[in-house]
């Protein structure tokens, strides 16, 4: 079972001797003979245990007063102010508890005085009606309202006494009583500071009452900036004036919590195999790091709940110690926790199984690792650096890169360190990636950009961990004007040959795909540059240098050819453009040339933008050598339902989505004349709808043949399902 930051309700549950004290307090208030009222402060920050006291003195109340005459037992009042915060009703909430329990109590000598006394300084105060139910029967009502006032709705002024009367019979009644009011209110510090204001207000005015008693729990530099807020100064000296009798309740020893901490953690330890638990390991992690992350129960509580709701449904797969410091991690420095989720390569390589020792690339390497490490709040820079050295022994490539230091590969995989790059993504299941990129990172991310090779390992990390999108982003905006003029070059040539590799999106009126934003980044890169000269070599030499991506290419040349079409809205004069007529010319050339190779080394089948590359490869000048390829892939499978795929995409789309026959299928399908004939393509489609392959293809690939077979009017020996 969770603790949901529950304080303890019982000394048997005590752990760091609060009980004495509570004891103490409790029959210190029960003492007093003397009727002057008294209002007791329990201070102290938040997570020191204040409720724990609070409900420890609350017992010790009820195990003394079951032994007490029935006309001494204390009326007591446990208010929480927090339950009613928000709702505009604090004060009138606080005196309708109290009045309650004073009803619940049979043996006071004037009790219908003294509710009704109360019901009408409620009144006063709140400029509420007095509840009909409470209101006063047969005589007394004589007394304490005119006849002509006694209505449906009847306040407090008609009774034709003042506030400092009713206040004044009101605890003239009280003084007579042999029984406290003991009125303990918690949780103040939770309060909005109106709220806070509110709560003093009542105090102040009913601190004067006789037999009556409060104990307040507060945080006192929380409860004196509110006063502050409300009053406008003069908090602390409010708080010295209605506050009699103070008590600060010191922190939490370390000693204390740790014992805490290490009791509840045995439970969660017990689920894990004694092989998997290394004694020293912990030892290491907890005492040179992980305790300092804890300052108070609540912290426990906090990483208990944590740690139990994950830890036993992931014991098998993973390092417990690990596991253990992760969680600390995510919970106290989340920020940190999302830094390591999101540069998985910068920690996840062990030592033996790395880079060389480049000089440049440790110090980018440290440039980031940097950046995650100042996002520490919770504990100190150095702490948190030790906990992450202990953790990925990577780092030490990095850190301590002079010290000698030996890791095995292989018995790290067997003990399920999450330092290992196939168990690193396991330790992170219940984190939900935000895509944030902050401002620091992006500085690091930008640093990078003196080194080309660099910059796109960059690129291709934020790709795997989709936040790619997020960077081109802030590449579009601000960023751009960062970037050096000298390493614009790296920047152009890192991402043409990346871009294929990232998600393309999805435009609409209001939004760019992909290929659009990087086109923007191109336009806004290439418009640095003083000459055209120098935006023709830059762009040529990005696409020679491409080996990831092609369709980038094809897409930015394309666009580019509509500043040359004047029949384009996008059309501009010559001294406009990014490129002269010839350096298009020489781009389309240098295009083709990747295409060429690409279709040599069979890479191109495989490209998802097969079409749109196809008709460049023809329209840039070599017709022939394109529709030889078209016509040498589709006598495979492979390329066949790469083609057909190519040409079918929209139709087979649209009725996998509309699950009806599609109605673009025959707008596709005379596309298909511009690189082979229907004749030649026909027998190899008939062939595999015939074979028993066909049974085994993709829906996709299936509806692109049949769709192909259907408007083709193909006779088959095999009957064509309905599309």
């Amino acid at each position: 079972m969770f603790d949901a930051d529950r304080p303890i309700l019982k000394n048997t549950q005590d752990r760091l001797g609060r009980a004495v004290f509570a004891k103490y307090l409790a029959r210190c208030i029960l003492d007093q003979n003397n009727i002057a009222s008294m209002v007791i402060g329990l201070y102290g920050d938040s997570g020191v245990g204040k409720t724990s006291i609070i409900n420890l003195t609350l017992e010790e109340l009820h195990a003394a007063a079951s032994n007490m005459l029935e006309d001494q037992k204390p009326i007591i009042l446990n208010f929480s102010p927090w339950s009613y915060s928000g709702q505009n009703q604090l004060i009138y909430s606080f005196f309708r508890r109290l009045s309650s329990e004073i009803r619940r109590f049979p043996y006071l000598k004037n009790p219908t005085q003294i509710i009704h006394l109360l019901e009408l300084y409620v009144s006063f105060f709140t400029d509420k009606p007095v509840p009909k139910s409470l209101r006063p029967k047969g005589k007394f009502l004589k007394k304490l309202f005119k006849p002509q006032l006694t209505k449906e709705d009847s306040y407090a002024w008609e009774s034709g006494r003042d506030l400092t009367q009713v206040k004044a019979e009101l605890n003239e009644l009280l003084s007579k009583e042999k029984r406290k009011i003991i009125i303990i209110i918690d949780n103040i510090a939770r309060l909005e500071d109106k709220e806070v204001g509110q709560i003093f207000q009542i105090v102040k005015s009913m601190g004067d009452y006789a037999n009556t008693v409060y104990l307040l729990a507060l945080e006192k530099e929380r409860v004196v900036h509110a006063l502050n807020t409300v009053y406008g100064e003069g908090g602390d000296a409010f708080l010295e004036k209605v506050v009699q009798l103070p008590f600060e309740i010191s922190p939490i020893s370390k000693q204390d919590l740790e014992a805490i901490l290490l009791d509840r953690l045995k439970k969660i330890i017990d689920n894990a195999t004694a092989q998997a638990w290394n004694k020293e390991y912990w030892a290491d992690i907890y005492y040179s790091t992980l305790k300092y992350f804890f300052e108070n129960c609540r912290d426990i509580t906090r990483y208990v709940n944590t740690l139990s709701f994950s830890f036993s449904r992931i014991k098998e797969v993973v390092n417990p110690v690990d596991f253990f410091a992760m969680t600390a991690i995510s919970v106290f420095e989340p920020h940190v926790f999302q830094g390591i989720r999101d540069n998985k390569d910068l920690f996840a390589d062990l030592v033996e199984n790395v880079y060389e020792l480049d000089k440049k690339k440790l110090e980018e390497d440290k440039l980031r690792c940097e950046e995650i490490l100042k996002r520490s709040k919770k504990i100190s820079y150095g702490l948190l650096h030790q906990l992450l050295v202990y953790l990925f022994p990577r780092l030490r490539n990095i850190y301590k890169i002079d010290e000698k230091f030996y890791h095995s590969q292989a018995l790290a995989r067997q003990n399920k360190r999450i330092c290992c790059l196939d168990l690193f993504d396991v330790y992170f299941r219940l984190s939900i990636s935000s895509g944030y990129i902050s401002k620091a990172e992006a500085n690091a991310l930008l640093a990078l950009t003196g080194d080309t090779e660099g910059f796109a390992l960059a690129l291709l990390r934020l790709n795997q961990d989709d936040r790619i999108s997020k960077f081109l982003d802030i590449l579009d905006g601000f960023a751009i004007a960062r970037i050096p003029l000298p390493h614009i070059g790296n920047v152009m040539n890192a991402l043409v040959d990346s871009a294929d590799l990232f998600p393309e999106g999805k435009g609409s009126l209001l939004n760019f795909d992909t290929p659009m934003r990087l086109h923007r980044i191109f336009h806004q890169l290439l418009n640095r540059l003083s000459s055209e000269e120098q935006r023709f070599d830059l762009f040529q030499d990005a696409i020679k240098k491409a080996n990831k991506s092609l369709y980038i290419i094809i897409h930015e040349i394309r666009l580019q050819e509509r500043e040359h079409n004047q029949t384009q809205s996008s059309y501009l004069p010559l001294e406009h453009r990014a490129f002269s007529p010839s350096h298009l010319s020489l781009l389309q050339k240098a295009a083709l040339e990747k295409i060429q190779y690409w279709a040599n080394i069979g890479r191109l089948v495989e490209h998802p933008h097969l079409l749109p590359i196809l008709y460049a490869w023809k329209e840039w000048g070599d017709v022939q050598g394109c529709m030889r390829y078209v016509e040498s892939i589709i006598k495979e499978p492979r390329g066949l339902l790469a083609f057909l795929g190519a040409i079918f995409k929209l139709p087979v789309e649209e009725t996998i989505a509309k699950l009806t026959k599609n109605t673009t299928g025959e707008k596709s399908f005379k596309q298909i004349e511009n690189f082979v004939s229907i004749s030649t393509l026909a027998p190899y489609a008939k062939t595999l709808f015939e074979s028993e392959e066909f049974e085994k293809l993709t829906e996709r690939e299936q509806l692109a043949i049949l769709i192909f077979l259907d408007l083709a009017k193909v006779n088959t020996k095999k009957m064509m399902p309905e599309i």
